[in-house]
């Protein structure tokens, strides 16, 4: 593999706090590498996590046809729920739609708000800025406790794709990939995974949509994550980039890169007439309900009432010590 090493490193506290949630640009890059073969990126040298520490990799040529292609430029969805990367809430962009803050909208954080409902309250439900992304595969409803697939047909479309990711992830970092795949079959079951993977999220980037993503990270992703790219047209930007090492990864057609995504990064912003897609395929730690570090799928709150029966009988499922 072709080795570069980032010359510099501003902290994963420094860089938190300068830039968590907020978009990153070219012009804050310290270099851009234009990734033409497979590729190491390094940490530099004197690093608390030791020397040699890689900060991402990059297989390239991995999809043998354009099979897969087909299936995500037909994937149109889009999100208003995801905080974390959507960027700050702009009060301009939001005065174009006809929402004024205290009015029709407050703040929950500087990336969320919630709307005022036609009783004069505010929703509970919190709204992020839309960006072209959607998720596909396993995962834990958040209140409910259980697993389902989520878009269904997706997940049985894009299969392939997430075999082919797999054997890029095996030969750019074989370690990495037999610790991760073990922890897939020993703690996650069969019907909540394909391979080691159990979820994807689909993203589309352009300039007349989702033109980037902000700095954010992954906390329930086990260890590293893959994320394949498909280029459509001609367009500059979209780099890849991790903020605390100054890197931003211009990556080519046909790729996968392999990344701790609990570590910061961030797309910047994408220039001129093309588009770019992205498959970010990872194991959901969620999804484990094995061993030692598996959850079971009990219901949770209010779901866990329903499925017991009644209240009395919830109630009655966990005894008050009266003595």
């Amino acid at each position: 593999m072709h080795k570069i090493t980032a010359t510099i490193d501003l902290g994963e506290k420094e860089t938190f706090q300068k830039w968590n949630g907020k978009f990153y640009q070219e012009s804050d890059l310290d270099q851009v590498v234009h990734v033409t073969e497979d590729t190491v990126i390094m940490r530099p040298d004197a690093t608390l996590d030791g020397p040699g520490v890689p900060i991402a990799y990059v297989v390239t040529n991995v999809f043998p046809n354009d099979d897969m292609r087909d299936v995500l430029y037909g994937i149109e969805d889009s999100s208003v729920m995801r905080a974390n990367c959507s960027g700050p809430i702009d009060p301009v962009e939001m005065a174009k739609k006809g929402l004024i803050e205290g009015e029709h909208y407050k703040l929950r954080s500087p990336n969320s708000y919630h709307v005022r409902a036609k009783n004069g309250k505010w929703g509970m439900i919190a709204y992020a800025n839309e960006i072209n992304s959607v998720m596909i595969g396993v995962k834990r409803g958040r209140f409910t406790g259980k697993i389902n697939i989520s878009n269904p047909d997706k997940w049985e479309a894009l299969k392939p794709l997430c075999e082919d990711v797999e054997r890029a992830f095996e030969k750019g970092a074989p370690e990495i990939y037999t610790r991760q795949r073990k922890f897939a079959e020993d703690a996650i079951a069969p019907e909540h995974r394909h391979g080691m993977i159990t979820t994807l999220s689909a993203n589309r980037y352009s300039a007349m949509q989702s033109k980037a993503m902000a700095v954010h990270s992954d906390g329930k992703d086990v260890e590293y994550t893959t994320m394949s790219c498909h280029r459509q047209g001609d367009y500059e930007g979209a780099y890849l980039s991790f903020p605390r090492w100054g890197v931003g990864l211009d990556l080519p057609d046909n790729c996968v890169c392999i990344a701790d995504s609990k570590s910061l990064h961030c797309v910047t912003p994408i220039r001129g007439a093309g588009q770019r897609f992205t498959t970010v395929c990872y194991t959901d730690l969620s999804a484990a309900t094995i061993g030692n570090m598996g959850k079971s799928e009990r219901l949770i709150g209010r779901f866990a009432k329903k499925e017991i029966g009644n209240l009395e009988e919830f109630i009655g499922a966990f005894p008050l010590d009266k003595s």
